[in-house]
């Protein structure tokens, strides 16, 4: 297993349903923002990949819910790379709740760069070498 990064949130009133609990939709959201400052953390900037007429486009994301988050409590989102294929880099992502090390949910997303007309283009060898430390299997491009 390669290396994981971590992001640390505490779940917002606002963020509830009329159950109490963190409303589902949230999920996505928290798992987005850790996405995002993921690869920044790799150095890769997605809006730097728009302004050079790419994109990195999510085209799936998989979640599986275990147990739910509620107001005030306290988690992280890690995330690693799950394997890079072709044009697609898959994420892999846990939420765990602290201090219990709880796991609320486990997700896969699957990123795919694209070109400038909106093609999948292969992850770059720079690309590659920048996701490698966080590479959890022998699978490359």
């Amino acid at each position: 297993m390669g290396k994981v990064f971590t992001e640390s949130f505490q779940v917002r009133d606002y963020e509830l349903d009329q159950y109490g609990v963190v409303n589902n939709a949230v999920y996505a959201n928290y798992l987005e923002h850790t996405r995002h400052q993921f690869l920044h953390a790799v150095g890769i900037d997605p809006a730097g990949v728009a302004r050079a007429g790419e994109s990195l486009a999510l085209s799936e994301l998989h979640l599986r819910f275990r147990i739910s988050l509620r107001s005030r409590e306290r988690f992280r989102v890690e995330a690693w790379i799950g394997a890079l294929r072709g044009a697609r880099v898959v994420i892999e992502q846990r939420i765990v709740r602290e201090p219990d090390e709880a796991e609320v949910l486990a997700a896969t997303a699957v990123a795919v760069f694209l070109d400038g007309a909106g093609r999948p283009r292969r992850v770059s060898r720079e690309h590659q070498a920048m996701f490698s430390p966080y590479l959890s299997s022998d699978e490359e491009a």
